[in-house]
């Protein structure tokens, strides 16, 4: 489908009546949408008929999502200005497809200090940035409260950065390095300046599991 093609699509959609669409809709589609329309959360298997939908009831799900949109956030459009922080750059790991880690003893290593991850997140705020996203290696022997020490000299230099930090796998080694439980491991991060948490590193790379179930993309 080529960019004019969707386009025009599109436009017929945001001009059909909501009745008009609802009605050419599969009964079971139609009570979805209707469903959600009225805050109803939806179950697994109507997500799963929503996602695999095709002509009319595609048509419908878009109308209906668009106008979820609409009413939660209107025709507004916005942006964070992001600075990425990633203090090191060592790591034992060893994934295959990664281009990004070296070893302790490799010329361009790195591993910034406390200071250094603070100095870069009071350039990016001074630049305009509003969020840094921190994320690293796994170097052996890590301090075991490296990653709260990070978050209290971000939030010590620049107190209204929005953190968005660590990895999955940065948290699993967190709790492996502190021996604290996973529940109060977070916690301490949080109340240590932790916003949010990215979900990067969480991939599915076997293809085996990833393909199981093995969904059809939507079609238009």
């Amino acid at each position: 489908m080529n960019l004019e093609h969707w386009r025009t699509w599109v436009d017929e959609i945001e001009a059909a009546p909501l009745d008009a669409l609802l009605g050419k809709a599969s009964p079971g589609v139609r009570a979805t949408l209707e469903g959600s329309l009225e805050q109803r959360e939806i179950t697994p298997d109507q997500g799963l008929g929503l996602y695999t939908s095709k002509d009319d009831d595609l048509r419908a799900t878009v109308k209906c999502a668009d106008l979820a949109r609409a009413a939660d956030v209107g025709n507004e459009v916005t942006y964070v200005v992001n600075r990425n922080i990633n203090f090191t750059n060592i790591c034992f790991v060893g994934c295959k497809f990664c281009a990004f880690s070296r070893g302790p003893r490799e010329p361009d290593s790195y591993f910034l200090s406390l200071d250094q991850v603070a100095q870069k997140a009071t350039q990016a705020w001074e630049l305009g940035a509003r969020e840094v996203c921190i994320q690293g290696g796994l170097p052996r022997d890590l301090p075991p409260f490296y990653y709260r020490d990070i978050l209290r000299a971000v939030k010590r230099a620049v107190p209204g950065m929005h953190c968005h930090a660590f990895s999955p796998m940065e948290i699993v080694y967190g709790v492996e390095r502190t021996g604290m439980a996973l529940a109060d491991y977070l916690e301490m991060l949080k109340d240590n300046g932790l916003d949010t948490l990215p979900g990067t590193a969480a991939e599915i790379l076997d293809d085996d599991v990833r393909n199981v179930p093995d969904l059809p993309l939507p079609s238009i």
